[in-house]
């Protein structure tokens, strides 16, 4: 059988026209941490699936740490690929480092609520009850990210307790989550995405917040315009908006895109 006949077979059977699936390639991401319980079981996956390999740099969506998604792109760090909130996809895409053409929706999420391990679960299923919880915590924790911005900015002054929070906020920075600072003990109570709640060990997730005020966030992909893997990056892009990987976004906490409905 000649190589071109092997090289077709490949890339058929993998479902994608990744390059990955014929010539390895090391494909650099900057993501938001969100998505890192999902990568532990996409990453693998992806890269056994193409041969390509992952290098992923974690930070949150919003920020003016050295971490966060806008930071690490202003100091140009080298990168392929980046995954984060729409809104900053947005923003970053005005530096012009990003091809517009290879946007690509990944997932959606929700903000929860979790506790230290082991402590009292307050009732946090209605709007009242949220809003009760938070005032009766000691120390209350968000991140500098997408959630942590829509909880401070919006969320609290709804509430009409910011004031009463400000005095006890303690705020996860840079990459660092805010199960963390829970399992550490340096906050009763804390809010971030629910995937990321989810991985993070001496945490107990109490739930998504109530409907009425919560916030979902779409998590989206671009491909830098200087990539030199340009094409194995939309591939791996295409990867995590796939039937296949569906069930490991979900396990995770995240919401898949939904495939768009046939005519």
């Amino acid at each position: 059988m000649n190589i071109v006949k092997v090289m077709a077979m490949t890339v058929a059977a993998g479902g994608f026209a990744l390059p990955g699936a014929v010539a390895a390639e090391e494909i650099h991401v900057i993501a938001t941490g969100a998505l890192q319980g999902a990568m532990k079981t996409l990453k693998p996956a992806y890269e056994k699936k193409t041969g390509n390999t992952l290098v992923i740099a974690w930070g949150p969506s919003f920020g003016t740490s050295p971490e966060s998604i806008p930071e690490r792109i202003r100091a140009r760090e080298p990168m392929d690929v980046t995954i984060g909130t729409e809104e900053t996809l947005d923003a970053v895409a005005r530096s012009g480092v990003f091809d517009p053409a290879s946007r690509k929706a990944v997932a959606l999420s929700q903000i929860g609520i979790a506790v230290p391990k082991g402590r009292p679960h307050p009732d946090v299923t209605t709007v009242a009850a949220v809003r009760q919880a938070l005032l009766s915590a000691g120390k209350v924790a968000y991140s500098q990210g997408a959630s942590g911005v829509y909880i401070r900015a919006t969320l609290l002054p709804r509430l009409g307790i910011a004031d009463q929070v400000a005095a006890k906020t303690v705020v996860a920075e840079g990459k660092e989550l805010v199960g963390t600072l829970l399992a550490r003990g340096e906050a009763d109570i804390g809010m971030q995405q629910v995937s990321e709640l989810k991985v993070t060990p001496g945490v107990d997730y109490l739930g998504p917040l109530p409907a009425d005020i919560q916030k979902v966030s779409r998590f989206a992909g671009m491909v830098a315009k200087d990539s030199r893997h340009a094409a194995a990056a939309r591939g791996f892009l295409a990867y995590l908006a796939s039937k296949e990987a569906r069930p490991l976004i979900e396990a995770s906490g995240l919401e898949p895109i939904a495939a768009p409905k046939s005519r």
